[in-house]
């Protein structure tokens, strides 16, 4: 998927959503704490620390995937959105779009790693399994 399409994926989804000022105070607050005054005038640092506060906090994918299409809605540069949707803030491998439009999981928590060795082991175990097997027969 091209950086365009995810931007527009996430247009889309933005203008599907109604903000309150409830919601838009809790985004407020990340905002805030990352030091963004003007979503419209947002750079790639500001995206860096907005990405570094979402690492550190306990939000939701579905919260993270809200608080960037806010930012869609409130204007936020296209090369903003897309350096956000290319992060991989947890290091797993996969972008935040692919984690929050497609895969359902949590772009803060790392989703793979564990399966690699598994994966592994188990592609030596039946070899070893069948050359057992001809001692056997």
């Amino acid at each position: 998927m091209s950086d365009n399409a995810q931007v527009q994926e996430l247009e889309r989804f933005a203008r599907e959503q109604q903000f309150n000022s409830q919601y838009r105070q809790y985004f407020g607050d990340v905002w805030d704490e990352a030091g963004v005054k003007d979503i419209s005038k947002m750079t790639i640092s500001d995206a860096e620390q907005t990405l570094k506060v979402l690492a550190s906090s306990q939000a939701s994918p579905q919260f993270v995937k809200s608080l960037l299409a806010q930012a869609a809605v409130d204007g936020a540069p296209p090369q903003v959105l897309e350096y956000f949707l290319n992060s991989d803030i947890d290091g797993d491998g996969r972008t935040l779009a692919i984690e929050i439009f497609h895969d359902g999981t949590n772009p803060l928590e790392s989703d793979s790693p564990q399966t690699t060795p598994k994966a592994q082991a188990l592609s030596l175990s039946p070899t070893k399994d069948t050359e057992d097997l001809d001692w056997e027969i």
